[in-house]
């Protein structure tokens, strides 16, 4: 089987100086793409770590160059988006990443909170993805990887900003999907199981009994750069991946209770129907919904 290559390509990936973006930008560096680091941390030394990081894959002779810029804020999330076309003249790959998390109940969460959570996760997504699309519509090419979570897709107790936050990014991956579809633009979600210097402490807590050495960034990778990849036909997917597995998540619609004209009473008797999943769908669109009725 031959590499899968990404030799000319631009990538740009978000809060990739540590964790799983790290590993994303390393391979892609590896297998030919010329990759913005972006990361607003500093390492132990008091350096900025992207910098760090860059200059790490430079010295490995790799084509790299890095950015501090927060992708909490318009002008910087738009900025390094034009960072990376001024230094490597294109953009073709973009994996939004960057991200915190905090635990706290939707009972106690503050209004405050919450805004900063959706600034970092959704807004930064969006400002990167509008601001590279621009680019990638002139160029009929691009791959954007959304990095959600399970949590986003289930939810979790005690983590009501953070699933907030990543349920949201799985409405953008749908939207600039469906917005995006006369070109050659693939628009995906992923929703990574991985121990990270973000995730630790959550792993170490919540489910002391799962092996960690299972869950290394480097299992996750693999389907971020397929999904990146010209080969890829999915597009507004949301692929679950970490620990040895790789699976689709994905929303559907079932038959229901239709009867025709539907009133309040029916719904205790019918409640079994209405809550079934047997012959499920996936629908493309929302649109698709109509021919139900």
């Amino acid at each position: 089987m031959a590499e899968m290559r990404f030799d000319g390509m631009v990538a740009l990936i978000t809060g990739s100086a540590s964790g799983i973006g790290r590993n994303h930008a390393m391979e892609l560096a590896r297998r030919g793409a010329s990759v913005m680091i972006n990361d607003i941390a500093k390492g132990d030394d008091g350096l900025p770590a992207a910098e760090t990081f860059a200059r790490m894959l430079v010295a490995q002779g790799y084509s790299a160059c890095a950015s501090t810029a927060s992708v909490a804020e318009e002008a910087g999330a738009r900025g390094l988006v034009q960072k990376t076309v001024e230094r490597f003249g294109r953009i073709d790959l973009l994996v939004n990443n960057a991200g915190s998390t905090t635990e706290v109940t939707t009972n106690e969460l503050a209004t405050d909170d919450l805004r900063q959570m959706i600034e970092t996760h959704l807004f930064g997504s969006f400002w990167c993805l509008q601001e590279a699309l621009v680019h990638m519509r002139r160029q009929d090419f691009g791959r954007v990887v959304n990095t959600s979570s399970a949590l986003g897709c289930f939810g979790a107790s005690n983590s009501a900003a953070y699933t907030i936050a990543k349920a949201a990014l799985l409405g953008l991956t749908r939207a600039a999907m469906l917005d995006n579809r006369d070109k050659d633009i693939r628009v995906n979600s992923l929703a990574p199981v991985a121990v990270t210097p973000l995730s630790a402490s959550y792993f170490a807590k919540v489910l002391p009994h799962i092996d960690q050495a299972r869950l290394d960034a480097a299992n996750v990778t693999p389907a971020v750069l397929y999904l990146l990849s010209r080969e890829c036909p999915l597009n507004g997917e949301t692929i679950a991946v970490g620990g040895g597995r790789i699976a689709r998540i994905f929303t559907a619609t079932a038959a229901g209770y239709r009867p025709g004209e539907l009133e309040t009473e029916q719904i205790p008797d019918h409640l079994k129907e209405i809550m079934s999943t047997e012959g499920f769908e996936i629908l493309k669109s929302s649109m698709e919904q109509y021919r139900f009725l």
